[in-house]
């Protein structure tokens, strides 16, 4: 389903560095791999998912079609466009939420983010009628809430991304095959696809609280 597609592959000297490469050659992409030599000490050291900018001088250095970047366990992807530009996990699930839908494949229409994706995203499912269900932060609390109310797509702005069709966790390499996979199906260029969603300014600041204050936090009505 790849075929004829050139893409970097970040595997942030860690898990992937084993699989990836074999994976996407095995789906018919031209790998160029980038950060797949791990020596036990380098694990996401200015690489990976956690250091997108790495791979986004890579692929536009390089006129790749598109680049996909994990962590060190490989539970999460990132992608980068054509042009060098960082797609997150709200883009990522943007683009597969509206295919899965069109193709009758999300289950009630729904998607389950958290209360750190973008509210660009919760203003694109209204736009496309997809429900909008959103979460404590935490892969763990976005599984609980589909498995509660039957849902099978969800995910992190951080690309930890679930298709439980396929998996009962993150999978970055599932997400990357997935993102991946629609891109070359609908033979359109990842940057043109991500403009369905508008991304809001947003700013994340960490509070320190007691464990008092954050029980407070989470129960307060």
């Amino acid at each position: 389903p790849l075929d004829g597609m050139k893409i970097g592959i970040d595997c942030a000297n860690g898990a992937a560095s084993r699989t990836a490469k074999l994976l996407f050659s095995e789906l018919g992409a031209e790998c160029h791999m980038f950060a797949d030599q791990p020596d036990g000490v380098n694990v996401n050291d200015r690489c990976g998912s956690t250091h997108i900018e790495s791979l986004m001088r890579f692929v536009a250095e390089n006129r790749l079609d598109a680049g996909v970047a994990f962590d060190g366990d490989a539970d999460r992807c990132l992608a980068v466009d054509e042009k060098g530009q960082l797609v997150d996990g709200d883009y990522e699930m943007a683009i597969c939420a509206l295919d899965l839908k069109s193709r009758g494949k999300l289950a009630k229409n729904a998607v389950v983010g958290t209360i750190m994706t973008n509210m660009g995203f919760s203003r694109f499912c209204k736009d496309n009628g997809i429900e909008f269900e959103a979460t404590k932060v935490g892969d763990r609390y976005v599984l609980e809430e589909m498995l509660l109310e039957g849902y099978n797509f969800g995910g992190e702005q951080s690309g930890h991304i679930i298709f439980l069709d396929f998996a009962t966790t993150g999978d970055g390499q599932l997400t990357a095959a997935q993102l991946l996979s629609l891109v070359r199906r609908r033979q359109a260029k990842l940057s043109s696809l991500a403009t369905l969603m508008q991304r809001y300014p947003q700013v994340i600041v960490n509070v320190p609280v007691t464990a008092e204050g954050k029980l407070r936090f989470y129960t307060d009505d």
